[in-house]
């Protein structure tokens, strides 16, 4: 929805009332005829006799703003206003200029104001209105659009052809989920525009920006058919269908794309997304690696192509994709986070650390930053540091298992035992399948030689995880200790076979070299 200017009808009124205000007119008319130079002109000469009239102030202010000098037309319209506050002209169209040079906040305010004044004023209306959609606040824009559509709770029929309008209210019907009056309306609009398949496309994309997909589709469908081989339709119709999860019809549309246009990354990138859905690992990094020589500055695909590795744990080699990602759009909190716990499995600790503290110095309240940024100081053996990280989290998410359990090794590291074992059976009564906690536990109370309680908190944690040799030793030590030879025989034999696997690169890391870090913080988001 384009910002429209204010007509002159105040400013009218006002000449139309007052005295001795010929000139004035005169001017206004000067101004209808587009006559910009004799009407900047000849109000240059009122104001020199009339420095206060608000009415000339605000006329030449509009004959700035139409002649694309936008700091002299705000100047005309502030310096009317301080002259006559309420002046809805003034009011109005600085409103609609302030939207037209970025200041959207301000305009937005100034337009409230003008209807707060006059609120059936049709032009405040329609500029607030495409302003609140702009920003993304649909709930404040669907009255305002409903009202100029002429839509009421009994009349749900609107009594306009202005197309844009309504395709602006169809986009808030979705956002908002209001399926039966977007079904109306989708159909209203469908009938109005009578095959013009440019408003049918309009219509689908508008629709899913705000993710109604189903019908964004039948609408992509309808323009394919009666416009094939669109780059444009095909591609959105892709996007459609992936997300439906249509996926084969996904893959065609998007590959008709690359037959049309072979350098098209942002279908490579797509039919990628296709291949991840489907498991087709290989074939998903083959096709953003394909997108990435087409547009090389692409951080979606750096990022995901870290993503897929990330979860084959090739650590290393997803680390410079996702330095890549962060390179290129520094200011997305999940890649840094990612990136952060990349370097973390890597043991590239300082650099993990510079990561998660430079995320905190602009989010110091997001829990997964101090969270993680608690495990680097830990790992790095900071541990006022790792505890004051871990505190900060307990703030922010109380009762958070994981977070419990790193407090509970800084109070192990430091020989507060008693605090130590509190903390691991709270996490254990908070997440009954805690690998760590359970490890630490049971190393804990080895220790301490209170191997009785050890053995049942050793063995749950086995059957937890099949592969760690770490907890099967201390489970040995525990069954050594009580003389249950057999026992320690075969879980020894057990450690012996994992800690080999591990040396020959096929088996899992102990939990020493997973450096307790549990698995889910791979997947955190902020």
């Amino acid at each position: 929805m384009a910002a429209t200017t204010f007509v002159f009808s105040q400013i009218r009124r006002q000449v139309q009332s007052a005295n001795n205000q010929t000139n004035l007119s005169e001017i206004v008319e000067l101004v209808n005829d587009k006559q910009f130079a004799e009407a900047e002109t000849r109000l240059k000469l009122l104001l020199q006799k009339s420095p206060r009239d608000f009415n000339a102030r605000t006329l030449l202010g509009i004959v700035y703003s139409e002649t694309n000098k936008p700091d002299l037309a705000e100047k005309e319209y502030r310096t009317a206003l301080q002259i006559n506050p309420k002046f809805i002209t003034a009011l109005g169209n600085l409103g609609i200029l302030l939207g037209q040079t970025g200041k959207t906040d301000e305009s937005v305010s100034k337009l409230e104001q003008v209807l707060k004044l006059e609120p059936n004023n049709q032009g405040a209306v329609y500029n607030l209105s495409g302003l609140y959609m702009l920003r993304g606040e649909l709930k404040e824009a669907l009255p305002l659009l409903e009202k100029l559509a002429g839509v009421t709770n009994s009349d749900k029929t609107p009594k306009i052809r202005d197309l844009p309008l309504l395709i602006a209210l169809a986009k808030c019907y979705g956002a908002l989920k209001m399926p039966e009056r977007l079904a109306n309306l989708v159909n209203y609009i469908e009938n109005l525009s009578d095959g013009d398949v440019r408003a049918a496309f309009t219509l689908g994309v508008s629709l899913a920006q705000v993710g109604e997909y189903k019908i964004a589709a039948r609408l992509f469908e309808k323009v394919n058919v009666a416009r094939p081989n669109s780059l444009e339709v095909l591609y959105n119709l892709g996007v459609a269908y992936y997300n439906i999860n249509q996926l084969d019809s996904a893959q065609s549309a998007l590959e008709q794309v690359i037959k049309i246009n072979p350098n098209a990354p942002e279908a490579f990138y797509r039919l990628g997304l296709i291949a991840s859905e489907k498991k087709e690992v290989e074939k998903a990094l083959g096709l953003w690696l394909k997108a990435l020589e087409l547009k090389p500055q692409y951080s979606e695909v750096n990022f995901l192509i870290g993503e897929e590795l990330r979860k084959q744990k090739k650590y290393n080699t997803a680390l410079p994709f996702y330095e890549k990602a962060v390179v290129q759009n520094p200011e997305n909190r999940l890649y840094q986070l990612r990136l952060g716990v990349a370097y973390f499995r890597v043991k590239q600790f300082t650099e993990a650390g510079e990561v998660f503290e430079r995320m905190l110095k602009k989010y110091p309240d997001d829990f997964n930053f101090n969270y993680l940024q608690g495990y680097v100081a830990r790992n790095q053996g900071l541990y006022d540091k790792a505890l004051a990280a871990f505190e900060k989290a307990d703030r922010l998410s109380p009762d958070n298992p994981d977070v419990i359990a790193g407090l509970s090794f800084i109070a192990f590291q430091r020989g507060e035992l008693e605090k130590a074992e509190r903390l691991l059976r709270r996490t254990l009564q908070l997440d009954s399948n805690n690998f760590p906690a359970h490890y630490d536990l049971g190393r804990l109370l080895v220790s301490r030689q209170r191997y009785l309680e050890a053995l049942p908190v050793l063995e749950r944690g086995v059957q937890i995880n099949k592969t760690d040799p770490s907890i099967r030793y201390q489970l040995f030590l525990a069954y050594s200790r009580l003389k249950q030879k057999e026992k320690a025989k075969q879980i020894f034999a057990e450690f012996k076979r994992l800690e080999a696997e591990y040396n020959q690169g096929s088996g899992s890391k102990p939990i020493e070299e997973n450096q307790n870090l549990p698995e889910e913080a791979d997947n955190t988001k902020p």
